[in-house]
């Protein structure tokens, strides 16, 4: 039961970094004058970056759980859980502008660069989750 969380957790990081650039290549479009052979993917970027979101929400939710129920109190893995906090308002908002953007469509200048900052945030905040939660896995598991 204590590896369905890092593993689920380690397959929605690498899902996010493809989302993060299908994103990229429409930011550098807008914010850079870089022009693509390529269409923004908006549809694939949307879907999966949904997906993301909600299951980095339920690896969050279901680590809180995990580790409550075995060992007993959430903040015994220190930095992993204050960080895996401070990416819950990341996923929040990131969440929260692109659903806003997606179901109100019109040419916009900031809301997308709040959205990609809340989500590369995440994602940098996920990578150092990886590196957090490899030493949760040292000293508790093995």
């Amino acid at each position: 039961m204590l590896w369905i969380h890092p593993l689920f957790q380690f397959m929605t990081a690498i899902l996010s970094l493809y989302v993060l650039s299908l994103g990229f290549v429409r930011f550098k479009a807008n914010h850079f004058s870089f022009k693509s052979n390529t269409a923004f993917p908006w549809q694939e970027h949307v879907k999966y970056g949904k997906f993301v979101h909600i299951f980095w929400m339920s690896g969050l939710v279901l680590g809180l759980y995990v580790v409550g129920s075995t060992w007993g109190q959430n903040g015994i893995t220190a930095t992993h859980y204050w960080v895996g906090q401070s990416m819950m308002l990341c996923i929040g908002g990131g969440y929260a502008t692109g659903w806003f953007m997606d179901n109100n469509k019109q040419e916009r200048r900031y809301l997308p660069i709040a959205h990609a900052i809340f989500n590369t945030m995440a994602v940098f905040l996920a990578l150092i989750q990886m590196g957090t939660g490899f030493m949760v896995i040292r000293e508790f598991l093995l």
